[in-house]
């Protein structure tokens, strides 16, 4: 328990029976204002997509439904939502929406209203890609070097790489020895794809091995294909954790060196990017989410981590710098910027309680009321001190009467007594005697 609670910034809870995960949720400029400042883009299982500009409530202003500023109601479920450049033809930051079967790149554009409504906003679909295989994850970034643009790669459910070229499908690989998904992140800095398989090790893949790889259409085909001729994909390094992974993040903190997290069940792992670990922390809780930043100090880095027990933490690599208390169990943590208030943190909870708050020791306020003063009249007290002392002895000798009266005493002796013994008697005589 930490003594401190996360202060409450903006909070709002999203639809009623619906379900979010880690992937639900992002932050960014999604409508390319220019301003600087940040919008909330939330998806959920049931379809629903929403964006949100979080500002405090004012007090003229109860209502919270003018910081959402759209809500649209997709077809299919919303798996993951991200933001980046995903269209050849601008430079724009653009929506991928991640479906089970259906890859979609949305644009999201602000028209000024002419009256008290406001601004409005749309959401236009640029393009979308159908997918063969279902989908579990994805990740995006310059593959291949590439600038101005972001690429994406979606992780199937059995362990297909698809990678798309923004309006074009690049191609396909099957991960080796694959068995179940696990999280999927890319660095920039080795052009590399990191991901945690079934047997519990974290294996980095290149982009160049991967596009030199043998292509295949099915699992079969691939193996058969990597024993004849072609490439074999084969990972770059490989490191045992010897347990299951949450999430995996690769901030771009440094362009010298590259930092990889993978957040288990039980330890935090900081890891180079050539396999070899950094550190590791072991923990004491059961976490549900992470997210790594960049630190004030040079060549550290921090980390936001929430557990189940309702609890934000924040670590300086392996020290822990703060602990806060949350209203909920988050699945997904950001950080945001908005124009009131910069740095605040945007977590979301399973069932859509999405919450902006930040960290400090805000004093409360309250004060108490001021007592009416008025002066002493002590012939009054004195009098009314009399009164209660008689009024006390007078119940206490009352009640001492009453007890007397109540006590009762009888004896009862029995006609039937036991005759005395003769024999006894004469034994007595005769010991004396």
């Amino acid at each position: 328990m930490s003594l401190f609670k996360a202060r409450d910034w903006w909070a709002s809870v999203l639809g009623e029976g619906e379900e979010f995960d880690q992937g639900c949720l992002c932050v960014g400029d999604v409508d390319n204002s220019g301003s600087g400042y940040d919008k909330i883009v939330v998806g959920s299982f049931m379809g629903m997509l929403r964006i949100f500009s979080p500002h405090p409530a004012k007090p003229e202003e109860p209502t919270e439904a003018d910081a959402q500023l759209l809500e649209v109601q997709l077809p299919d479920p919303i798996i993951q939502v991200e933001m980046g450049k995903f269209v050849s033809c601008s430079e724009l930051l653009h929506l991928a929406v991640l479906h089970p079967r259906k890859l979609s790149i949305y644009a999201v554009s602000g028209t000024a209203g002419n009256v008290e409504h406001g601004d409005q906003y749309q959401l236009r679909l640029v393009y979308e890609h159908n997918l063969q295989r279902t989908a579990c994850n994805m990740t995006y970034g310059p593959f291949g070097g590439v600038t101005g643009h972001h690429f994406i790669c979606i992780q199937s459910m059995d362990g297909m790489l698809m990678f798309f070229e923004q309006e074009t499908y690049a191609f396909g690989r099957f991960l080796p020895g694959f068995l179940l998904p696990g999280p999927l992140s890319y660095c920039i800095r080795t052009d590399s794809f990191i991901t945690v398989s079934s047997t519990r090790q974290v294996e980095c893949y290149r982009y160049e091995t991967l596009a030199v790889a043998t292509d295949a259409d099915t699992r079969q085909d691939s193996d058969q294909q990597s024993k004849s001729s072609g490439k074999r994909l084969t990972a770059d390094w490989t490191l045992v954790l010897g347990e299951e992974a949450l999430d995996i993040c690769v901030p771009n903190t440094s362009s010298a060196m590259s930092s990889i997290f993978v957040l288990g069940e039980r330890n935090l792992f900081c890891l180079k990017d050539n396999g070899q670990i950094r550190f590791m922390k072991k923990l004491e809780f059961n976490p549900s989410c992470f997210l790594p930043y960049g630190s004030v100090s040079e060549g550290s880095t921090n980390i936001l981590m929430c557990n189940h027990n309702n609890m934000l933490l924040v670590y300086q690599d392996v020290t822990l710098k703060w602990a806060a208390q949350l209203s909920c169990v988050p699945v997904a943590v950001r950080i945001a910027n908005f124009p009131e208030l910069r740095g605040l943190v945007a977590t979301l909870s399973s069932d859509g309680h999405l919450q902006c708050s930040y960290m400090g020791t805000d004093p409360s306020f309250f004060t108490a009321p001021k007592v009416d003063a008025r002066e002493v009249n002590y012939d009054e007290v004195d009098t009314e001190m009399k009164m209660l002392q008689k009024v006390i002895r007078e119940a206490t000798k009352t009640q001492g009467m009453t007890q007397r009266e109540e006590l009762t005493l009888t004896a009862i002796v029995s006609s039937n007594l036991d005759e005395v013994s003769v024999q006894i008697l004469t034994h007595m005589f005769i010991s004396s005697t």
